[in-house]
């Protein structure tokens, strides 16, 4: 069943040294996936000894990079069954690893401000690595390809408003390759439309969409109409991972209020895997953070909770690609980060507690790409899979 999309796991694991396999002298790694695991493709770090730097594994994707700590590291993306042990080879060398995760974001050129519009013959972007919003910039300014930043891997893609709307929208993908680079470019309207790529699949409207962040306020939901200064910067962008930051500065619940918070949110995105992390930090505890999910009329609510994850989610024909277009949309967030689960009138909330840290996940599955018999018992099982995934990860030996 394909509904395998790869769940990425950013959970401590057991690290212990490369064995030996048994029957030839070939390095390998020991992985094991806990019995009440998910199974799902999770990202694991492999520690291994400085003379095996620079080798992959042979029967899964893999990829050095750097951790945290500034340190090379390799990491693999591997799905296995829960209960199941296997031993993975290293290799020296493996056939070139083709691109299944990126992060981009384009802005216009050849033109000039006109108040809030960005006016130009003809639609020519070019990627940065770094932007700084102008103080103009609005929804439907013209200036970024596609209204803000897009992330995808080799199962789902997803766009970032990067103005006052903040919400999160979804591509939907008809292919595993990057299709990102080329979206966007013939005009502002074309990616609403079915392509052979796949479209903009989610109608987002007053909401936060999928899993952006809002402020609860008397009044409903803020979004980010009052921020002093909103930045963007590629983080990481390698053959199977992609991530980057978005930086608010001062986002306050009106223009005069003195209850303004610093906000950092990195998105990140891994090959295999429908889902993306969310990491957010804030200068200051603040108890009205948000996130949402938008709730459509007729759509199917699926929530629950098991160990220390719960989620929230909907079933239904919420994709606007086509008549009938299925579409599952789902956050998925730690118990003891949040506060409480209701519903708003645009959005089903779920509220963070006052602290200056937070991560949750937010994911994406549109069966028309599946071809599923049976799609909404393969979302739901999807959803279940991935909560046990998350409470127990894949275990280095």
């Amino acid at each position: 069943m394909r509904f395998i999309m790869g769940l990425a796991l950013i959970l401590p694991i057991i690290l212990t040294a490369c064995s030996k396999d048994k029957n030839s002298n070939i390095p390998s790694v020991m992985v094991k996936n806990p019995a009440e695991g998910g199974g799902v493709t999770q990202e694991v770090s492999i520690p291994l000894e400085e003379k095996y730097r620079g080798w992959l594994l042979k029967e899964v994707a893999s990829e050095w990079r750097e951790n945290a700590n500034g340190e090379a590291t390799l990491y693999a993306y591997i799905e296995m069954n829960p209960g199941e042990e296997k031993a993975f080879s290293l290799v020296q060398t493996k056939e070139a690893v083709t691109d299944s995760a990126h992060a981009e974001l384009s802005v216009r050129s050849g033109g000039q401000w006109e108040g809030a519009v960005y006016t130009a013959d003809g639609f020519a972007f070019q990627p940065v690595e770094s932007f700084t919003a102008p103080s103009q910039l609005t929804d439907h300014s013209y200036f970024l390809k596609y209204e803000g930043p897009g992330w995808e891997n080799d199962q789902i893609g997803y766009r970032l408003y990067l103005d006052w709307r903040n919400a999160i929208d979804v591509f939907a993908k008809t292919k595993d390759e990057v299709v990102l680079p080329h979206v966007g470019n013939d005009g502002y309207d074309a990616y609403h439309k079915l392509a052979d790529w796949g479209g903009d699949a989610l109608k987002v409207g007053k909401s936060l969409g999928l899993g952006a962040l809002g402020r609860k306020v008397e009044q409903g939901v803020m979004h980010f109409q009052h921020v002093d200064n909103t930045h963007w910067v590629l983080t990481e962008n390698t053959h199977l991972t992609a991530a980057f930051d978005v930086s608010y500065s001062n986002w306050r619940t009106r223009e005069d209020s003195e209850d303004g918070v610093d906000v950092v949110t990195r998105y990140k995105i891994n090959t295999g895997d429908a889902s993306t992390r969310i990491t957010v930090n804030t200068s200051s505890p603040t108890s009205n953070i948000v996130t949402g999910l938008v709730a459509h009329d007729g759509m199917t609510k699926i929530a629950f909770e098991e160990g220390e994850w719960g989620v929230i989610a909907t079933w239904g024909e919420q994709s606007v690609l086509s008549d009938n277009d299925l579409l599952g949309i789902a956050v998925f967030y730690q118990l003891h980060e949040v506060s409480g689960v209701a519903k708003g009138e645009f959005d089903h909330l779920i509220t963070f507690k006052p602290t200056t840290t937070f991560e949750y996940e937010i994911m994406a599955y549109w069966p028309a790409r599946e071809g599923d018999e049976n799609p909404k018992a393969s979302f739901e099982t999807l959803l279940r899979q991935k909560v046990r995934a998350l409470n127990h990860g894949l275990q280095v030996m």
